[in-house]
């Protein structure tokens, strides 16, 4: 059998910058038991795994793979590419669908992360994602939500993160019961967060408390108002659409729901068109 599994699940923890200490400590599994699974000298089993790579917090495709490779059936039912061919979205495809819309669209990833971004949204946030929030923590939605910097400018704050709270208590995968009870990606996501604006953080645990799991959905929707000096304030309905199952991806649109908010999103496009993307 392939040890493909092996070499995968040492590049993770590489990537995640983590000793294989730590690794063993996160995932509740003896330090001889990281070692052996990294240099393919035991073969896993499937509990063990599962506990490893919950606590690498991999994405689905590449948790599938690393379980296909040791011999394990996939989590979830994904699409197979060779019965669908070309039905679902790779990231390159999503990232330039969404480059066409007139309105604010990104790619987010099962963990919230934005994995892409069109200008528009670009420019209506002021953030230019060649240049800043570049690490896969930073660009999460949570990492930036106690940042006054865009926090300031959603007066429906506590609705719209609300709903992430929803999601990641309800996370299809690994539910989170509390903050601390966490992957260790979403505890960087948490530091981050926690080293934002007070009165965020104290909103945040509030709801933490209060809002219940939701179940994933292929399509969902929620409103987020967006407030700018000078201008209208902005309504949109953040559509939620699935772009791929298997690279657990998702259309987020933005759709202005009003002429006022058209109006105010088209003077924001063209006065940042010269420092923007």
């Amino acid at each position: 059998m392939s040890k493909h599994w092996a070499a995968k699940l040492h590049d993770a923890r590489l990537a995640l910058g983590i000793s294989q200490r730590d690794l063993a400590q996160r995932a509740g599994v003896s330090l001889g038991t990281v070692k052996a699974y990294e240099h393919g000298e035991r073969h896993p089993s499937r509990d063990s795994l599962l506990a490893i790579l919950n606590a690498l917090a991999l994405e689905q495709i590449a948790r599938n793979e690393i379980l296909t490779s040791a011999g394990f059936a996939p989590q979830g039912a994904p699409l197979a590419p060779d019965v669908t061919p070309g039905y679902v979205f790779t990231l390159d495809e999503a990232a330039r669908h969404i480059e066409e819309h007139p309105w604010p669209a990104c790619v987010v990833n099962e963990v919230m992360e934005i994995v892409a971004a069109n200008t528009v949204a670009q420019r209506l946030w002021d953030v230019d994602f060649a240049r800043e929030l570049t690490t896969p923590i930073e660009r999460n939605f949570l990492s930036v939500a106690s940042n006054p910097r865009f926090a300031s400018k959603v007066p429906n704050w506590d609705e719209g993160v609300g709903v992430g709270v929803a999601i990641l208590k309800g996370h299809h995968r690994d539910p989170q019961t509390s903050p601390e009870a966490s992957t260790a990606y979403f505890a960087g996501v948490m530091e981050h967060f926690l080293q934002g604006d007070p009165q965020y953080i104290a909103r945040f645990l509030k709801l933490w408390e209060e809002v219940p799991p939701r179940a994933p959905k292929v399509r969902w929707s929620f409103p987020v108002l967006w407030d700018e000096p000078g201008l209208a304030r902005m309504s949109f309905k953040v559509l939620i659409s699935s772009a791929s199952e298997p690279d657990a991806l998702a259309f987020n649109d933005w759709i202005p729901t009003d002429a006022a908010t058209w109006e105010a999103l088209t003077t924001i496009v063209n006065e940042r068109r010269s420092h923007r993307p």
